[in-house]
């Protein structure tokens, strides 16, 4: 079966361009978002399998924020009434595969039934509540929904009234959504097709559920998690397929280097990110193809 590979990206042309090159196989459809902020389309190659989303289908994207999750949704639902595919993979235009596209394509179709996403220890996550819960216990308005630093002042200064990152007061937590347990982890999940049409149909009946996420903190690391983790196919999940070191601790995951290919290719992931140094890209694409 056919599998879709959902590229999200702002920049770099040239190394997107590296990305689909590696994963140029028949068994794969390329669908990429850009962000509506960029122009690079032009620069993008083109070809029979890669597919660029329209402008009525790109989003404006920003950090922590429900356009995240909005243009991957996009993506899914361009893809998903231009065929019938085994599986979703959400990749960003910095990432690089660390096995050929035919393995990829053969890892997926033997697990059929499988959905790839991390989950990360909280209330719900086989943990204690944390600064993940508080990302759900309390609402955000859009003036502090951002990376900006006022938005990121003013956000700091909400968490700390209302508790702090590792507790919320009662009077200020936000009403749940009903019958739901909130989970969280990495954006890059890879859902099956099975999956897919599931969330289609639970946010078409249940548009709380979108309206709720639009003023969550970082709800790209939490929308799909919850919704496989509350479907009829929460006990069909592995961990994601990609390898990210957050080494260095923050906000983004460390830009990796030549150092790292031994360790991204002993661990038994089948995706990298993230990279800005295409001579790095280069040299991985060797070590792959010499496998």
């Amino acid at each position: 079966m056919k599998q879709a590979i959902l590229v999200q990206c702002h920049k770099n042309p040239k190394q997107i361009n590296l990305l689909l090159d590696a994963l140029n196989d028949p068994s794969l459809d390329i669908y990429i978002h850009i962000d509506k902020k960029s122009n690079i389309g032009s620069e993008i190659k083109t070809g029979e399998r890669i597919h660029i989303l329209p402008d009525e289908y790109r989003v404006d994207v920003g950090w922590a924020e429900f356009s995240q999750v909005e243009a991957t949704l996009n993506l899914m639902r361009y893809a998903a009434v231009r065929g019938e595919y085994g599986h979703y993979l959400l990749c960003s235009g910095q990432d690089y595969p660390l096995v050929k596209a035919s393995e990829l394509s053969d890892f997926l179709n033997e697990s059929a039934d499988f959905n790839f996403v991390q989950i990360w220890a909280s209330k719900n996550g086989g943990g204690n509540a944390n600064n993940y819960d508080k990302r759900t216990d309390i609402y955000y308005p859009y003036s502090v929904l951002g990376n900006t630093l006022p938005k990121r002042i003013a956000k700091r200064a909400l968490v700390e009234l209302t508790g702090g990152y590792n507790r919320t007061w009662s009077i200020f937590r936000r009403k749940q959504l009903e019958n739901v347990d909130f989970y969280f982890g990495s954006q890059w999940v890879c859902i099956s097709g099975e999956m897919e049409k599931w969330v289609e149909e639970y946010i078409k009946n249940h548009p709380e559920f979108i309206e709720f996420y639009k003023h969550t903190n970082c709800p790209d690391e939490s929308f799909f998690q919850t919704l496989l983790m509350n479907s009829p196919y929460k006990n069909k999940r592995q961990d994601y397929l990609h390898y990210i070191d957050w080494s260095f601790g923050g906000n983004s995951p460390k830009n990796l280097e030549a150092s790292d290919i031994d360790r991204m290719m002993k661990s038994g992931k089948l995706m990298a990110r993230k990279f800005e140094d295409e001579g790095v890209i280069e040299i991985l694409e060797k070590r792959v193809n010499d496998r």
